[in-house]
Parts: C-alpha cells; structure tokens; sequence
C-alpha cells in the first residue's frame, strides 16, 4: 500500500514562478547566471518577434551542459540547490546560482520552454526536455504531469554548451523591458573590469545602444576617486584620490569605523568615482556633461557583486542602498548622489555570510550584510568629512583675502578714475561714493542679521540637544507612573478606593506626554534632510505640525479646527522654512492663551484657500489678541506683547515668507478674539 505523502497542487508553480519574481529580467538572469556557474564565457540572449504576441525567447551558452543525473537531481529539483557553493569550479568560479525559483519564473514565461543541453562528460551525447505548461494548468497536482529527459546522439561538431528556448510568450517585451534587461545584463559581470571571461549578449537593437554607453566609460573623467577595503580581520583602509591619480586623502582603522569598532563582514572592496556636473570644477573636461549624465543615467549608483556577478538590486534606479541620496540632503555639501557617481562594492564572500533572500530581490539583512553596508558607509562619511575640511579652509582662506582683494579694487578703481579727463572724475568719485555709502548699509544689515541668526542657531541647536535628553527622563516618568497604576490596580481592585490617586497618576502621565510632543519640536525642525528647496505641500506641513503638538494641545485644552482647501496647495521652498512659520505661529498662539487668560474657549483655526495665483494661509486664535504694541512693531526683532517673550518668533516669520516671495499681515482682533495672521505665498501649479 502507497504511503502518504505532501503533494502540490500545480497553482504553487504560479506562485513560485510569476508572483515571487514579477520582473521578467530577474528570471532571465537567473538563467544566464546558471550558464555561469557552468563555465560559459558567453551567454547569449536572444529575442525573436518579442515585441509581437506569441514571440520567442532563446538562451544560449557554451558552459560545460548538463548530463541525465545533473538533469533529474539538481535542474528539475526546486528550493534546494544541490551546488557546493564553498567549491569552484574548472574556471575557478564560485557558483551563483542557488534555488531554481528564478528559473522557474523564467521557464514559465511561455507556454513551451525546451531544454536542449551537450555535456562535456559526455562527449556526443544530447539531452532534452519539454515543459508544456498547459498540462500543468489542466492537473490537479504537479506531480500527474511527467517530464521526460530524453537522451540520444548530438549532432557532429557539437559543442558543450546548453540552449533554453520559450515560445509563445505570454507577455511582449517592449522598449522599457527590453532597456531594463539591457542594463541587467551589461552590469552583470562586473563592466567595472572589462573582463571577458564572462560576457552575457543581447540580441536586440536596444542592447546595442546601451552597451555603448556602459563600455564608453568615463571613470577617468571624474573627480574623485574612493577606493577602501575591509579585510577579514574587519580592519579597513580608504583612500580618495583627484582626477591626476594625486592621494588627497587617506585613512585606516578607527579614522573610518570610529568607536564602532572593526566590522564583521566578509572581506570586500569599495570603489566610487565622484563626478562634479555642476559649478565650479577644478580643471576643464574633455568630454560634455550631458554625455557623462546620460553615461550616469544608466550605470550610476553603487552596484554590490558577489562571486564575480552582480546582486540585483543593489545600483538599481531608485535603490539607493547606502543612502547617499538621504544623506546629501541632510548635509548637501561635498557629497555625492546617485546621479553624480558610480560605484561597486564587490565581496569575497567563500564562507556564505551573505544570504540571498527567496525572491533574489538582495540579501538578508543579517549581521554581516549590515556590517558591509557599515562599512560602504563609513567610507563615505570620511571622504564627505575630509572634503568638507577642504572646503572650509578653502572658505576661510577666502575670508582672509578678501579685505585685501577690495583693497586692491579700490586702488585699481582710483587709477582708472584718475586716468579719465579731469572734468569727469568729481561726478563719477561722487557715484561711487553713494555706491560704497550703499553697499556699507547693506553689509552692516547683513551682518546684523546674521548676528540675529547665529544666536537663533545656538538656541536652536541647545533646544535640540535638551529636548533630545529630556526624552529619557521623560520616557521614565511615563513608564513608573504605568507601573504605579498597575500595582495599585492589583491592591485597590475597587475603581472607586483608588480614584483619589489615579487622578494624580493620569495627570503625571498626560503631562509627561505633553513634554515629549513639545520636546520633538525642536529636534523636528533642526532635522537636515527637510533644508532641501523644492515644492512643498502646505497642507502636508500643517497636518505634520499639528500632529506633533497635539498632545500639549490636548492637555491645555486648545482646540485645533483646520479649514483646508479641498485642493492641495503647493509652494516653493523648503519643508523646514514652512514647518518652522506655523510652528512659531502655534507658539505665539499658545503664548497668548498662558500670559493673559480668557474667558473664551481656546480655539486656534487654520485656513487654507487660493487667491488668484497665491496659496493663502490664515492663522487665528481666541486669544486676547495683539495688546501694548503697535501691529507694524510686532514683527521687530526683540519686541513682543508678553513679558517674557522673546520676540523673535515673529520676525523669523516675516523673514522666511518674504524669502519665499510672499507677503504676512496681521489683524489684532479676529472674529475669534484673538490674533489673525494672514500669509500669501506663490502657488505652484499641480504637475501633470
């Protein structure tokens, strides 16, 4: 009698197949990456009539084929690879290829897929397999359908190698497909070295125009090159060099990883190449920035190869996995993006730290992979400090020569005075006297203002750090007074014997919230990755604001009524400016309400519509409104209507909206009692 045995039903290849891995490159690569672990040195892809219903795809390599054994306990075989990872082959390769669900994805991409291989081993013979896929779709379970491995005599001259062809594709490959696995392919085995041991071809057109672009390198073109290494023993070491091969900077152990100490990763290299397409360069290039941006449109980012091929995704557009885009926009300067470099990260991983997950969408985020990305990123971090070092003598040299350089002008501009007719001199002596008298005003505002602006960062950067350590104590509070309540919930089961403590508790705790929210302001608004210009959405700024004040709201009672616009209102600027207008907008409303109570109910209400081409924000509260100041004087730097305000909150506002091209006015009465402001900003239409 048949023993019991787990079956499956014949959707799991669907599941396996097409849903794990929706991309039809992924699947391909998987395939050639197969070719490679067989030895091939060439692969080649080739796509007939697939832009066309029912087209075909063949795969076509010249590795070391598949004999009847490899066939049936390994290639047929999915979710185990029967490949001695640890072993290398004949090529001294490390092998890739790891479960078969790729494969499968891949295979299934047609009604038909015929396998079609010549062993080396088997020197004349010729092995083949056909995947009907309908029959699968017309069982009930995989294992009804069989798939024989028929073997006979190969053709004479027949060389090892193994041919995949799938017809009768279900989907068209169209120009945004076919791109994709162009790039796939190119970036596959390393194009960073140009070696040919092995090389994946597509026959396309769109192939042809790609591969131009990735082997027309322009490493030599750049302006920094990164190169760090991590040994096994996780002691690294960086150096980054200028486009004349000269050593700017270098670096090893605790200068890259800081008090985090060695890495536990694999041993890997780390190499970028830095590109300044914008500004000031060093030196004159030969060849066009639009040429070397569209060579960075199709290879930038930092690429991570393992075993000798690339791991999808890492370096794809979008995936930016060291987060170099995120960390340039916290602190812009001298760094590089995505769209500036292009970099490999490639691991000599023998001991198979590094895990790919099922769908071979990257690794596993274990110890290891998090170690490496450490590493990638700590390179970074250096050369960013280094750079940033550089630029800040370079400024600070430039401080200093600058009273000499206007020296020199003005002795440049009297001789040239002086060399004119006699008659002309004393009117154009007087209209650079106005000019000097003008341009002294305006550094004397300038350096007044920037005065007024460091002390605000200095208040602004201590608030932070306070606000930062006053969440500790704070979390403590929040979190004994939790257990308090607990026990005494066990000893006082009755409600009402312990409603005269509870109270006291429930009070503690709302306050200690209340800190927390108004603790978050100050490390909210110094956040670096919201300085960005761009297109800002008000309403996204609001809600933002008021969500993390709500708690200090809730608890002194002030209630938040939005008016907003059933269309989104867009502006131009940063989120930072417009976060920190209806901050301190809330803090001068809240101002109001604790210097000089009211009878009224504390009310704050927020509008937003569209006047003509403005985005229109009014703030109003139920304050006692604008009292002992004039409304022209409110916006002054030190001068405020409560006493123990500081009288910038205001004026920051004015400033960043006349910034931004707007304009702010203030009534000292509204309908709700209190304050009304009322900015106009430039609306920036909706792109379509």
């Amino acid at each position: 009698m048949t023993q019991p045995h787990l079956r499956f039903a014949t959707d799991i290849l669907r599941r396996l197949g097409e849903e794990l891995i929706p991309h039809p490159d992924q699947g391909i690569v998987e395939l050639v990456r197969n070719a490679y672990d067989a030895d091939a040195t060439t692969c080649t892809i080739e796509l007939i009539n697939a832009d066309q219903p029912n087209g075909t795809l063949r795969i076509v390599d010249n590795g070391v084929g598949m004999t009847r054994g490899a066939i049936l306990n390994g290639w047929l075989i999915l979710g185990r690879s029967v490949k001695a990872s640890h072993k290398l082959t004949r090529l001294g390769r490390i092998p890739v290829g790891e479960k078969g669900l790729g494969r499968l994805a891949a295979l299934r991409m047609g009604t038909i897929a015929e396998l079609i291989t010549h062993p080396k081993a088997e020197r004349g013979r010729e092995y083949r397999v056909v995947f009907d896929w309908d029959q699968f779709e017309n069982a009930k379970v995989v294992e009804d359908v069989p798939i024989p491995v028929q073997g006979r005599k190969a053709p004479k001259k027949v060389k090892s190698g193994t041919t995949i062809e799938i017809t009768n594709l279900r989907s068209r490959f169209r120009r945004a497909e076919v791109t994709r696995l162009a790039r796939a392919l190119l970036l596959l085995s390393d194009p960073f070295e140009h070696s040919e041991s092995f090389k994946p071809i597509l026959i396309a057109p769109e192939f042809a125009d790609i591969e131009a672009r990735v082997r027309n390198s322009y490493f030599d073109e750049s302006d920094y090159h990164l190169k760090a290494q991590v040994d096994k023993n996780g002691q690294a070491t960086a150096v980054v060099k200028n486009n004349d091969g000269r050593t700017l900077y270098k670096a090893s152990g605790e200068k890259i990883y800081g008090d985090d100490g060695p890495y536990h990763c694999p041993p890997a290299e780390f190499e970028l190449w830095v590109f300044i397409l914008g500004g000031e360069r060093f030196a004159p290039r030969p060849v066009g920035v639009t040429e070397i941006r569209s060579w960075l449109r199709v290879v930038g980012g930092v690429h991570l190869y393992q075993r000798g091929l690339r791991v999808h995704p890492y370096g794809d557009p979008g995936h930016d996995w060291l987060e170099m885009n995120l960390a340039r926009t916290r602190s812009p300067e001298e760094r590089p993006s995505t769209n500036t470099s292009i970099g490999r990260v490639v691991v000599n991983d023998r001991e198979n730290e590094l895990v790919q997950k099922t769908d071979r969408s990257g690794f596993i985020e274990n110890d290891a992979y998090r170690e490496l990305k450490r590493f990638a990123q700590d390179a970074l971090e250096f050369m960013a400090r280094e750079r940033l070092r550089a630029a800040e003598a370079r400024r600070e040299q430039q401080k200093q020569e600058a009273p000499h350089d206007v020296s020199e002008a003005r002795v440049v501009l009297d001789e040239a005075i002086a060399s004119l007719p006699p008659a002309s001199q004393p009117a154009l002596r007087a209209a650079f006297a106005q000019f000097d008298a003008a341009t002294a005003k305006r550094q004397a505002l300038l350096e007044d203002e920037l005065r007024l602006y460091r002390t605000l960062a200095t208040v602004g950067t201590t608030s932070a750090v306070f606000a930062h350590e006053v969440r500790k104590p704070v979390t403590q509070i929040e979190k004994m007074a939790a257990i308090v309540q607990r026990r005494i919930a066990k000893r006082l089961p009755d409600a009402a014997d312990r409603e005269s403590i509870d109270k006291p508790l429930d009070l503690v705790i709302r306050s200690a919230k209340a800190l927390r929210s108004f603790a978050r302001v100050p490390i909210t608004l110094m956040q670096r990755n919201k300085r960005r210009t761009g297109h800002v959405t008000l309403h996204e700024v609001i809600n933002e604001v008021t969500e993390l004040l709500q708690p200090f709201l809730t608890e002194s009672q002030i209630d938040v009524k939005p008016e907003l616009a059933h269309e989104d209102l867009l502006v131009m600027g940063s989120f930072a400016e417009v976060q920190a207008v209806i901050a301190n907008l809330f803090t001068n409303a809240i101002n109001a309400f604790t210097a000089r109570p009211t009878d009224r109910q504390r009310q704050i209400r927020i509008a937003t519509s569209v006047a003509e081409r403005n985005a229109v924000l009014t703030f109003a509260d139920s304050g006692p409104g604008i009292q002992g100041i004039s409304i022209d004087d409110i916006w002054l730097p030190g001068y405020s209507t409560f006493e123990r305000g500081s009288g910038l909150g205001l004026t920051i506002v004015r400033d960043i909206i006349t910034d931004l091209g707007g304009a702010v006015s203030a009534v000292a009465t509204s309908d709700l009692g209190g304050a009304e402001f009322v900015i106009r900003l430039p609306r920036v239409e909706e792109p379509e």
